[in-house]
């Protein structure tokens, strides 16, 4: 789930976007919530924006239950 989609502003050519997210898995009859937030830098090719950077953060304080996670986002 993607919310709170926010414009920051611009930087050079850039602009500067910010999104929550949180990712739920589902596995062995639990739920582990993963909440974090996007940073984004989106430039402007002709009549589109194309994503120049993306970076993910988690914001949580543990990687429960095992340690590791894997997902694509």
């Amino acid at each position: 789930m993607i919310t709170n989609v926010r414009v920051l502003g611009a930087e050079n050519e850039n602009i500067l976007i910010t999104a929550n997210f949180a990712v739920h898995r589902m596995r062995y009859e639990s739920v582990d919530t993963y909440i974090g937030h996007f940073n984004y830098k989106l430039v402007r090719q002709g009549n589109q924006l194309r994503i120049r950077e993306r970076r993910a953060v988690l914001d949580n304080e543990a990687l429960r239950p095992h340690g590791k996670i894997s997902f694509i986002l």
